[in-house]
């Protein structure tokens, strides 16, 4: 998936200055901006008459063929799961947490905030299952088991160090990713909207990702953030949520006729928003701990987080969103 997400492989390299004024340059997994991807011609010796075909495989500093082969896998993924059975896509999100988990750890250790993958492994179970069987109940019982849990794994080390940090990364990432996913299981099982909520909240997040790429490479100019996120635009932000909102009046009511295009509208703004804040919050957290990406695991994408970090926002705002325009 080609998003203005992709500007983070520069924006998140402490210290790197913007050097496009859209959003080209994130390429998790993979060194360099997109001057580097395109760098392979006569300026390092090789083939001159390569250099063409090069930067149209590598686009922001990663192999675009390769990405777009693994996208669409995990989106193949995604929707079979989805439209197959609830219980099968929660599983797919508990998969995928823990493998966030496992390779966030991988990257944070290093830096001095390693996590307690066990703990946040067990506490994403109570938060994802308990949600699955027993809605919120159920997820506030998994926050307590992580925040109990955490609290139990650190007095038990006795090389304990940096309690305060190391403890808080945790709790923290266990909030972030179990506890945001848990809106998922939420939506399919036990929202009204069900299946098709999922997709409406997770395509308004990304619509607006895709679409503010598009618009923020060529006419980004006037920046968010930039002491978070260098090369994030006001203008690829109102493109990438035009995108989304005419999905959302035009496409969303044709696949299921309870949406109206008002509430198709709501959602691609509230969603698209909520994701763009994701987005800005996984860079803040990596410029802080000193890291580029947090995984490796998607080739051309990166790892699980550093794909789903504008969903995991979305999902809660999308979920309350639903709730009071069905049961209203």
């Amino acid at each position: 998936m080609i998003s203005e997400r992709d500007e983070r492989g520069a924006d998140d390299r402490v210290g790197t200055e913007p050097t496009t004024s859209g959003d080209p340059d994130h390429a998790p997994g993979v060194s360099g901006g997109a001057e580097d991807g395109a760098s392979g011609g006569a300026a390092d010796g090789g083939d001159p008459d390569e250099q063409p075909r090069r930067s149209w495989v590598v686009v922001g500093g990663r192999n675009l063929p390769l990405a777009i082969g693994v996208g669409l896998v995990v989106a193949a993924l995604f929707l079979v799961t989805l439209f197959w059975h609830p219980l099968a896509f929660t599983t797919l999100i508990v998969i995928l947490t823990g493998l966030a988990y496992v390779e966030s750890n991988r990257v944070l250790t290093p830096v001095g905030s390693p996590l307690a993958v066990p703990v946040l492994v067990i506490a994403t179970l109570a938060m994802i299952g308990g949600a699955y069987q027993a809605g919120h109940g159920g997820q506030v019982i998994g926050v307590l088991v992580l925040v109990l849990g955490a609290i139990v794994w650190h007095l038990g080390d006795p090389d304990r160090r940096d309690v305060t940090r190391r403890l808080g990364t945790t709790v923290l990432f266990g909030l972030w990713v179990g506890f945001l996913a848990s809106f998922a299981a939420l939506l399919v099982e036990r929202s009204v909207a069900g299946a098709m909520g999922v997709l409406a909240v997770i395509g308004a997040a990304i619509l607006t990702d895709v679409g503010g790429y598009a618009v923020g490479v060529p006419f980004g100019r006037h920046k968010i953030a930039p002491s978070v996120s260098p090369n994030k635009s006001w203008e690829g932000l109102f493109g990438g949520l035009a995108v989304a909102t005419l999905a959302g009046a035009f496409v969303l009511p044709l696949l299921d006729d309870r949406f109206t295009w008002q509430l198709g509208i709501a959602i691609a703004l509230a969603c698209g928003l909520a994701g763009f804040v994701g987005d800005l919050l996984e860079s803040m957290v990596k410029r802080d701990l000193g890291v580029k990406d947090l995984g490796d695991l998607l080739p051309g994408h990166g790892g699980v987080l550093d794909r789903v970090d504008g969903v995991l926002v979305a999902l809660p705002v999308g979920y309350f969103l639903l709730e009071i325009a069905f049961r209203s």
